[in-house]
Order: C-alpha cells, then sequence, then structure tokens
C-alpha cells in the first residue's frame, strides 16, 4: 500500500511532467512559426524592395550630379574638355561604388532580419517556460515577425545611402562661387568704362 508521501511525489511527477510537456508543445509552436518557409521569401522580397528603394535613389543622384555637373562646366566655359571628362569619371566611379554600398546594405538588411528573428524566437522560447500556452506564444511569434519587417524596412529606408556624390559638392560651389564674381567683376567694369558723353568732355561736345 502506498503511503501518502509517495502518492505527493508521484502527484508532483505526473504535474512536473504535465508542465514539462506543455512548455515542449509551446516550444515547437513558437518553433514552427518561425520555421515556417514562407519566412525566407518574405526577408527576401523585403530585401530586394530596400534593394530597389536604394537603386531608385542612387539613379535620381546620379541624374542630379550629372546636371550639376554640366551646368558647372557650362559656367566655367569648359564644356567638352578634359575637366569634363575627368569629372565625369569621378562620378562613374562614385556611382560604382553607390552599387556596391547597395548590395553592402541590402545583405546587410537581410542578415539583420534574420537576426531579429533569432532574437524574437529566443525571447519566446525562454517565456514558454513561465506557463505561455502554445496559441498565445503562436500569435506573439507571428507578430513579431511582421513587427520585425516593418521596423527593419523603415529603419533601412531611413539610413538610405547617404550623398554618394557629396565630394563633388565643393566644385560645384566653387563653379557658382566663380560665376558670382565674374558678374560682380563685369558690373563693376561696366561702372568704370567711360560712355560716350565723358569722351568728348563735360560739355557733351567739341570746345
Amino acid at each position: 500500500m502506498s503511503s501518502p508521501s509517495d502518492n505527493a511525489s508521484k502527484e508532483a511527477q505526473r504535474q512536473e511532467a504535465e508542465r514539462q510537456a506543455a512548455i515542449k508543445n509551446t516550444q515547437a509552436a513558437i518553433n514552427a512559426v518561425f520555421d515556417d518557409p514562407t519566412r525566407a521569401a518574405d526577408i527576401a522580397d523585403a530585401v530586394s524592395a530596400n534593394r530597389q528603394y536604394l537603386t531608385d535613389d542612387l539613379s535620381e543622384q546620379k541624374a542630379n550630379a550629372d546636371r550639376n555637373l554640366k551646368f558647372a562646366l557650362a559656367r566655367g566655359g569648359i564644356l567638352g574638355g578634359s575637366v569634363q571628362n575627368d569629372k565625369q569619371r569621378i562620378l562613374g566611379q562614385d556611382y560604382s561604388k553607390g552599387l556596391l554600398d547597395i548590395q553592402r546594405k541590402s545583405a546587410g538588411f537581410g542578415a539583420q532580419l534574420e537576426s531579429a528573428d533569432q532574437d524574437a524566437r529566443s525571447q519566446l522560447i525562454s517565456l514558454a517556460t513561465t506557463g505561455l500556452d502554445s496559441t498565445t506564444a503562436a500569435s506573439m511569434a507571428a507578430s513579431k515577425l511582421r513587427s520585425n519587417l516593418e521596423s527593419g524596412a523603415s529603419e533601412a529606408q531611413l539610413q538610405g545611402l547617404g550623398d554618394v556624390f557629396g565630394k563633388m559638392g565643393d566644385y560645384w560651389k566653387s563653379s557658382q562661387d566663380d560665376a558670382v564674381r565674374r558678374k560682380a567683376a563685369q558690373q563693376a567694369y561696366g561702372l568704370y568704362t567711360p560712355n560716350a558723353n565723358f569722351a568728348t568732355g563735360y560739355g557733351g561736345g567739341p570746345s
């Protein structure tokens, strides 16, 4: 015949076994959400969208840089010369660096999403030991995956590429400053150039 202490021990063992089974079930539900094959496709789509966003930004910057360079060269009267070739070469190099930066940022964005997912998985797996049920855990996992995508995409766009052609800005500004100085000099020269009346004396005609 079992003693009361034996019965209590068996009951405690039974309850612990049930608790461990519930934890295992909850953790399995969490892993099922994070291991869903569609997640990899969602991340790939997000990375592709971010890459396209950055590529569009780079193309717009390049168009503005080409236009600013053309105006700067025109102001200096050096369109079609060696200076133009040199500046266009620099813009081409900056553009190529921009494309490489896009690839780097896109790869980093994908890695950040995967890392955020693993962090969320670990947190929820840990919560499973506190009595979190499998249904709630699965819902929380799905919500966290959506949140990771949304916040990650927003942060990636906010970071952007920066001013890829920024180092050409000094040249454009210099050309503008030179144009202003030339205009000021021309105006000053016009003010001090004798006109027809002054050429024959203050009386306006031969004496």
